[in-house]
């Protein structure tokens, strides 16, 4: 079975560059010719959505498990005929504190609350995480303050200037008068999305997935693999 990268970004670069020895199994970035392909795969999708009708139908072919970790690109379909994984976020500790905000989020509802996220100045895409902590909190996410600006990031927010280009940063605040409770969450360069992955990819392997569309939440014996 092949692992099969999709994008030419830094993230894809960091996954293809790991060290996936302890699968038995080749990690190969998508190209074209991969359609004409009869093996069942792995395909993490982490690009643009330039090749998402492509790489979809290829898993519905080969009954192929597809991995979504670009937010904002979920596909049209309603119905898969394959195991999709909508992964709004890799690293395990920012997951953890999905689904803890998640699941206590209403608790927070009569409070002050703000949501601020930091990315690299060339993150195109919409901030899915922040977007995900603003449902959970009942946000409107036109109210989410994005940062871009590095100055703002390094001085104000405290990013080093060697994680400027590939990092991801969350701060939740949340207010009743004098009162505050401050969540922050730093992730500094790719290694932890890595690591996620490979969580992700093991717990497929290890379990018989329907065909159908999962939150990365519902992944079989998520909470004892992380």
């Amino acid at each position: 079975m092949k692992i099969i990268v999709v994008g030419s970004g830094k993230l894809a670069g960091a996954l293809l560059a790991s060290d996936w020895s302890f699968l038995p199994h080749d990690i190969v970035r998508w190209e074209t010719s991969i359609q004409s392909m009869n093996e069942k795969a792995i395909v993490i999708h982490t690009g643009s959505g330039r090749q998402m009708e492509e790489c979809t139908s290829f898993c519905s072919r080969t009954q192929s498990a597809f991995i979504q970790l670009s937010t904002g690109l979920e596909p049209e379909r309603k119905v898969f005929d394959f195991p999709y994984i909508s992964c709004p976020n890799a690293s395990i500790l920012i997951l953890k504190a999905l689904q803890m905000i998640n699941e206590t989020g209403k608790y927070f509802e009569h409070f002050k609350i703000s949501i601020l996220e930091s990315h690299q100045l060339a993150k195109k895409t919409e901030a899915g995480t922040a977007l995900a902590f603003a449902r959970s909190l009942n946000v409107p996410a036109n109210s989410i303050i994005s940062v871009r600006n590095p100055d703002i990031q390094q001085n104000i927010i405290g990013i080093p200037e060697a994680y400027l280009s590939k990092h991801a940063y969350h701060k939740i605040q949340i207010s009743d008068g004098d009162d505050e409770l401050i969540i922050e969450m730093k992730v500094l360069g790719h290694a932890s999305y890595v690591n996620g992955v490979k969580t992700i990819v093991r717990s497929i392997l290890e379990n018989n997935l329907e065909n159908k569309q999962y939150s990365i939440f519902e992944l079989p014996a998520f909470n004892a693999a992380v």
